[in-house]
């Protein structure tokens, strides 16, 4: 043997007991418990029927000391031949931040389409977490497409700079994409959990007193057209194109959304000089050029103004440039123009503080908003789910989505905070004095951010006030929150039929009558249906209280056919001793709600 080939040879079995090595540690850290799972993006729960996010899935992009979480969504672990499943992509926006769970318009969407599609499973698990860009996109995505989705949803694009592993962050890992990738990776490994752990002991990082977004920024100027202004778009392009052509490889129709940004009612962050006009110098001529009531020129300079903001909290146009390209050559991407919507929804044409809070994260009715145009281009592409079919109500019917007083609260107390911080530091605000309680649980829940222990409070809350409306509202949430929890299905249906608010108790009883069906709930089923003359409704219900052991329905079953006998001749002719004999009817079941139909 050569004295080469002897060097070699040692080489390699240096690297072969190295690996086993590390691969031995790395079992040993598992084998007693170290660290946390971040090998899975969804966990189940302890009955194994549902899956959900994983609370640390973030540390695969952070560390410790920076990981955000998610929203908890619940879907089925195995999906249900009548489930219409949808996972969305995004950051803090889609997520619905500054405001609790309840408000986003992925929560909107869900509550629609369940609503229009009784006899479906609507599954629309938000995926989204603050602080992340697209290279969270593309780690998700190479794990979703084995979960059987519908369609994808994506609203996201602005993080690309101060995002998770951006070009500009604190958090980066240089600019080598399949680097960065690898380097995700490892993060899951419990070795460099373990590494990371003994780097922050040995070099403990000072306290953090701001906002997190302070914390991510590294590059506070990144000028417009400059080497890393382009390394960002190019992260971004390049990272979608990867994902899209992932799903495309999958089949998975993909709903691709522009992003709404305030224009109008945001100073620039960060202003320079340059070869032309400085933001801020943009940023003033639009609001003269607006006050001439010259609205187009106006749109001109407030986009100038947010381009050249050199501190990047804002997607560019850019941003909005690359996802219509993306979309508009490939018959498996549907543009979703949200960017369009917002500048027709605001006055002027120009995005403001109507629609956004602050900087990009959009208000109720900008959730609304973003929620109806996912659902119009929904409604026009509906031929890309192959054998199944949507029934999609109009964007009126987002209205009846259930916005609490505390959603409300909750957002403005944590939008101030966030104002009072970087990058906004604004002065003036207003001082958050709570008086009644349900300021007192929107203040409280700022500080601890226990979205379960709020909403367990606000109800205890409407039970001991009797506010009933309050009650079915909050059960409205919860249930929107987790379509499979039959106490809040129940309780639901239970005010709603206090409050005579009868298709809104159908809905919850038959939901809990598809999830566990019982005599119980297909008696509430029948009485309700036969309440609102609807007998033939209530027949299968009555054949299923009949099969359960209880004759003494053969008698209302009875009763119920000869109704519908005498319905159909009431088609044929208005006669009024037959309308006379289906009032008899319903008297002799003590239904005078429905017997005062036939008067």
């Amino acid at each position: 043997m050569s004295k080469t080939s002897k060097y070699l040879l040692m080489i390699g079995i240096y690297l072969f007991l190295s690996s086993l090595f590390l691969i031995g540690i790395e079992c040993g850290l598992r084998a007693f418990g170290y660290g946390v799972d971040l090998d899975h993006l969804f966990l189940q729960t302890a009955n194994g029927k549902y899956l959900y996010l994983n609370k640390n899935i973030s540390r695969r992009y952070f560390t410790q000391s920076q990981a955000t979480n998610g929203n908890v969504e619940f879907f089925r672990k195995k999906k249900q031949k009548n489930t219409f499943r949808i996972f969305v992509l995004g950051e803090s926006a889609a997520m619905g931040f500054p405001y609790p769970n309840n408000i986003s318009f992925q929560r909107m969407l869900k509550y629609q389409l369940q609503k229009t599609n009784p006899d479906k499973d609507i599954e629309i698990i938000n995926l989204a977490l603050t602080a992340i860009n697209s290279y969270t996109f593309y780690d998700f995505a190479q794990e979703l497409v084995h979960f059987k989705p519908d369609a994808i949803f994506i609203y996201g694009g602005h993080n690309e700079y101060y995002g998770a592993l951006g070009v500009g962050s604190n958090n980066t890992l240089g600019s080598h994409p399949t680097f960065i990738r690898w380097a995700i990776r490892l993060r899951q490994l419990r070795l460099t959990q373990w590494l990371d752990s003994l780097k922050s002991h040995l070099s403990p990082q000072k306290e953090f007193s701001d906002n997190l977004m302070k914390y991510v920024v590294k590059e506070q100027v990144i000028p417009y057209k400059s080497k890393l202004f382009q390394q960002g778009l190019e992260q971004f392009q390049n990272n979608m194109k990867l994902v899209l052509n992932l799903f495309k490889k999958h089949q998975i129709p993909v709903f691709f959304s522009t992003v709404g940004v305030n224009l109008k009612d945001l100073k620039p962050f960060k202003s320079i000089s340059s070869d032309e006009h400085s933001a801020d110098e943009y940023y003033q001529l639009a609001q003269e050029q607006l006050q001439a009531q010259d609205s187009i020129a106006a749109y001109t300079s407030f986009s100038r103004a947010r381009d050249l903001d050199a501190l990047r909290f804002r997607a560019p146009k850019e941003i909005n440039e690359i996802i219509r390209e993306l979309a508009k050559d490939d018959d498996n991407i549907y543009l979703v123009n949200t960017e369009e919507e917002f500048n027709r929804k605001s006055p002027f044409g120009i995005p403001g503080r109507e629609l956004l809070l602050e900087h990009v994260h959009p208000t109720i009715e900008g959730h609304r908003v973003i929620a109806n145009c996912f659902l119009e281009v929904l409604r026009q592409n509906q031929s890309c789910f192959s054998n199944k079919k949507l029934q999609i109500g109009t964007s009126e019917d987002l209205y009846n989505f259930p916005v609490l007083e505390f959603d409300s609260l909750a957002g403005e107390y944590a939008c101030l905070q966030l104002r009072k911080g970087f990058p906004f530091y604004e002065k003036d605000l207003s001082t958050i004095t709570p008086k009644t309680e349900v300021e007192k649980i929107a203040a409280n829940y700022v500080r601890q951010k226990n979205w379960y222990q709020s909403m367990d409070q606000l109800y205890q809350y409407a039970l001991n006030s009797k506010n009933e409306k309050l009650c079915l509202d909050i059960l409205r949430v919860r249930i929107t929150d987790n379509p499979y929890d039959l106490t809040f299905l129940g309780q639901g249906g239970e005010f709603a039929e206090i409050r005579k608010e009868y298709p809104l108790a159908i809905f919850f009883y038959t939901r809990s009558f598809r999830l566990y069906p019982t005599v119980q709930t297909a008696q509430n089923l029948v009485a309700i249906h036969l309440r609102l003359d609807q007998p033939d409704l209530a027949l299968p219900y009555i054949e299923y209280i009949l099969r359960n052991g209880n004759p003494k329905f053969n008698g209302l079953k009875e009763l119920c056919h000869k109704i519908i006998q005498y319905k159909q001749e009431l088609n044929w002719q208005s006669n009024d001793s037959i309308r006379q004999a289906i009032r008899s009817i319903y008297l002799q079941m003590g239904n005078q709600d429905a017997a005062d139909l036939y008067n």
